[in-house]
């Protein structure tokens, strides 16, 4: 354990370069990890120290009830598993925990059972840690058995339920146990972070048996790490690793909010320029701050090809060890973001990079800026402010991406309602669903975060929906025996019970439109579009695949966790997380698309609608 602790701490500290710095330091936790793991007494009584705690706070009814605190719990048992210097003296404070909460006097209940089949999900499921375990005893084995048949099954657990929001939110009753910045936060606390991690995943989280990398096997490797991690940052650190091995577009965020982002991603410094990415390629389309460009030999239009002598391809693709995506689509779509400066990752303020101008490929010094500096800030921010300005006040006109060809992008929806009265606004949508059926072809454009869900939910259902509209199966968190999922029957799930639809047949084309930016609510409504218009095509690149609602938990320094908290499939019971939406096909942006500032996809959606036409007209000749 200590030789894999060290081996972490010369990586995190020598990686001048954290493109290639990342995947070494990636691969070391890997395989260095699994052998502590493997060989560390230690980890493994902590590690069935987590899944007892666990399994207590989830499953007894006094924890369930508000009656028993878990994390005291936690905190008062740590120090004498610490102290268990052997298989017996563990199993000896196994039993007084088990012990001293007390095998429930509920009534017994069976495991659930996937009976009707296919209403449950239990691929989450393995019990084999408590039934088959080598390093519990008998008693130990006997008495978890007696604690998980008379498991609390009620709806209102003191964990789990959500007042108003029976879908997603952040998990109730989590202290933040906030600290300064530069505090680290004790040893117990950090212990409790990793086990309160691992109880989230292994009781909430639907996708679990999806992730890459099991996550028993991720949770043996940090333990070590967790346990002798001296500071703070350190802290944040391994908090961030853990977070992305959930392989969730959702826990993508997770970033964000940590106090020594900077330092763990070496992005202090920004580039003058603005940019896009396309092809695995970066791509200059503005410049922000002239002389640093000028300097630096960068013109609009240069293709970056490598930073730092590693191919752009390979740097991002380190980031995988930082960054919770569901799959590469979903990173390639966010990496470009400025604000976030993830590409730009440098201890100075100088990077090499090779790009392409024209025909001829050149290599120079970038010069970065520094956002610190008044002058460089007020360049920044009057790029951006001339980026953002307010647009003029929009229309409530149909739009259109080309004569005849209606275009709705789901993020610019509600301006079409005055959002005074739900009956104007159905007649108002009504009138202006009418005139877009006139037209040879629409377009559903996905490509961002919905801004009024119910332009999906009802106004498309009440024109274009037929009765028993389930377009999905959505799961969600199985009172019964958490870590299970129930699937949903109920009709409002999936359409609005209180209006009849009117079932009309749009004879024209429809394309829906969709890439790494289409996640969640904007994948389920994809998902609706698709059954409301069998006939249509769905083109694109690979949404997100993180659909089902956000469920978060607080962990110790104030952190919070993201996570898909329910499930949802096709209804033939095709996955939609981390593979994605249903493609007709693929339709990648180019760099000379981007160069041009083309919206190819867009374009391709209005080609398609064209020729269809055309061949409709060539049919009736």
């Amino acid at each position: 354990m200590r030789a894999l602790v060290n081996c972490y701490r010369l990586l995190s500290t020598t990686c001048q370069r954290w493109g290639a710095g990342l995947l070494l330091l990636s691969l070391c936790l890997l395989h260095l990890g699994g052998a502590a793991a493997q060989d560390s007494f230690d980890t493994e009584k902590q590690l069935y120290f987590f899944r007892i705690w666990g399994q207590v706070k989830y499953f007894h009814p006094a924890s369930a009830m508000g009656k028993l605190n878990a994390d005291s719990l936690f905190l008062t048992h740590l120090p004498k598993v610490d102290s268990a210097k052997n298989q017996k003296q563990a199993n000896a404070v196994f039993r007084d925990l088990l012990k001293n909460v007390g095998v429930p006097a509920s009534e017994k209940m069976k495991p659930q059972k996937d009976d009707p089949k296919g209403a449950f999900l239990l691929q989450n499921v393995d019990d084999t840690w408590r039934t088959k375990s080598k390093f519990l005893n008998s008693e130990n084995r006997k008495l978890l058995d007696q604690l998980f048949e008379r498991r609390y099954t009620g709806d209102r657990h003191y964990y789990t339920y959500i007042r108003n929001n029976p879908y997603g939110g952040t998990m109730p009753h989590e202290p933040s146990y906030a600290a300064e910045p530069r505090e680290n936060l004790p040893y117990a606390l950090r212990m409790l972070a990793l086990a309160k991690f691992k109880a989230f995943v292994d009781y909430l989280y639907p996708y679990k048996y999806l992730m890459d990398q099991p996550w028993d096997q991720v949770i043996s490797q940090y333990l070590p790490l967790f346990a002798q991690c001296p500071t703070r940052q350190e802290y944040e650190r391994l908090l961030l690793a853990v977070n992305a091995r959930l392989d969730d577009t959702q826990a993508y965020p997770f970033f964000r909010q940590l106090h020594y982002r900077e330092q763990l991603f070496k992005n202090h410094y920004y580039p003058p320029f603005d940019y896009q990415v396309a092809e695995q390629k970066i791509i200059v389309t503005a410049i922000i701050d002239e002389a640093l460009c000028k300097r630096s030999n960068i013109r609009r239009g240069d293709v970056i090809e490598a930073l730092d002598s590693v191919a752009v391809g390979e740097w991002v693709g380190a980031l995988n060890a930082l960054l919770s995506v569901s799959n590469s689509s979903a990173l390639w779509a966010r990496v470009g973001e400025w604000g976030d400066n993830l590409l730009f990752r440098s201890e100075d303020p100088v990077m090499q990079v090779r790009l392409t101008r024209a025909e001829e490929q050149i290599s120079t010094t970038l010069r970065l800026m520094d956002p610190s500096q008044t002058a460089k800030a007020k360049l920044i921010d009057a790029y951006f402010k001339k980026k953002q300005t307010a647009p003029a006040k929009k229309s409530k006109a149909l739009a259109y991406a080309a004569r005849g060809i209606v275009h709705f992008k789901i993020d610019d929806t509600f301006r079409l309602i005055k959002d005074e009265s739900s009956e104007e606004d159905l007649r108002l949508m009504d009138s202006l669903l009418n005139r877009a059926i006139k037209a040879k072809g629409i377009i559903f454009d996905m490509r961002g975060e919905p801004d009024n869900s119910d332009f999906v939910f009802y106004y498309l259902y009440k024109k274009f929906g037929k009765k028993n509209h389930h377009f999905a199966r959505y799961y969600q968190l199985n009172p019964y025996q958490p870590g299970t999922y129930r699937l949903l029957t109920h009709p409002e799930v999936y359409y609005p019970t209180d209006l009849t639809p009117d079932e009309t047949e749009y004879k024209g084309k429809v394309v829906i439109l969709v890439n790494g930016t289409t996640q969640s609510i904007a994948e389920w409504h994809t998902m609706s579009l698709q059954r409301l218009f069998p006939g249509s095509i769905t083109l694109g690149q690979q949404t997100a695949g993180a659909d089902g609602d956000v469920k978060k938990m607080v962990l110790p320094g104030n952190y919070v966790v993201s996570l898909s908290g329910n499930a949802v499939y096709y209804p033939n019971n095709a996955a939609t997380q981390r593979v994605g939406i249903r493609l007709n096909e693929q339709v990648q942006p180019t760099v000379k698309g981007t160069l041009a500032k083309q919206d190819e996809l867009l374009q391709k959606a209005v080609d398609l609608i064209n020729s269809q036409e055309e061949k409709k007209a060539e049919a009736k000749k």
